[in-house]
């Protein structure tokens, strides 16, 4: 079986952003991270996509700053305001700061190892030595759309939270995840909160106390944007893995779906949880 691209940082820090002068910045990291297969998407999200996946995989670190605005633009040969649009969205996600004072963009996002992991337990032998996990968030949103979700969360009444995160596994490979919770319960239980859903527990993060779960797997090709989003070619043979998870109270439960592409590693699928550190 063919290993997977690992998306990790094999390259000399020496040619980062930060030793290269700005007009050359853009076409350097544009050369490496622009899209094989943009697919349908728009423009601003893929460069968005991109620029994630060079702080992922170590071509941007946590404080460098991001080729300007105009500079980039002449990089990728999109429009100024397509590039504008995607550091918007940056900022936005979290990921990406315009420091006070200090003029551009910085990288605002180092991966972080999740404790306590339930889903993502990948391991090259059938033994308790799993692979860590490193997932970043890729966006939150709110939606009405109904889905294979509905026939679980009976009790949404109007929107739902979306959190979409990819998730490194041990510097391997990558998986997707969709997690999808009631829009009230996400709302009260992070009021206040200024803290971001970066390298967390989602489970403990929002307060579940997971009582059963529920998994329905098929194998089938993975959405070409998963695929791009996860660097695998289009139309990758993967595992799809939905789960629900019953919680107290019973409006409280949540409903992941993960996208996993083909591996040689082992996944492991268990119904109780492992304890919080």
């Amino acid at each position: 079986m063919t290993k997977p691209r690992v998306p990790r940082a094999t390259h000399d820090k020496a040619d980062a952003v930060t030793k290269a002068p700005p007009s050359q910045a853009g076409h350097d990291f544009w050369r490496r991270f622009a899209p094989k297969d943009p697919g349908q998407s728009p423009k601003y999200l893929q460069l968005r996509d991109a620029v994630l996946a060079g702080i992922r995989e170590g071509y941007w670190s946590l404080g460098d700053r991001l080729p300007p605005e105009k500079d980039l633009a002449l990089a990728t040969g999109l429009s100024l305001g397509t590039v504008q649009k995607a550091y918007r969205e940056l900022v936005q996600d979290g990921a990406v700061d315009r420091k006070q004072g200090r003029a551009g963009s910085f990288v605002n996002r180092e991966p972080r190892q999740v404790d306590t992991v339930w889903h993502f337990l990948f391991s090259d032998e059938r033994r308790e030595n799993f692979f860590p996990v490193f997932p970043q968030v890729d966006r939150i949103h709110r939606h009405r759309n109904r889905g294979s979700w509905s026939m679980h969360m009976q009790w949404v009444e109007d929107e739902v939270v979306e959190i979409d995160r990819i998730v490194d596994i041990g510097h391997e490979f990558l998986v997707y995840s969709q997690f999808i919770i009631d829009a009230r319960v996400y709302d009260q239980v992070r009021k206040d909160k200024q803290t971001a859903l970066e390298g967390v527990n989602l489970r403990r993060e929002l307060n579940l106390t997971v009582q059963r779960m529920t998994y329905d797997i098929r194998i089938e090709p993975l959405p070409r944007d998963i695929c791009s989003k996860i660097g695998v070619e289009a139309k990758t043979i993967g595992m799809v893995v939905e789960i629900f998870s019953s919680a107290s109270p019973a409006n409280y439960g949540s409903f992941q779906r993960i996208f996993v592409p083909r591996t040689q590693f082992f996944m492991r699928i268990d119904s109780q949880a492992p304890r919080s550190a």
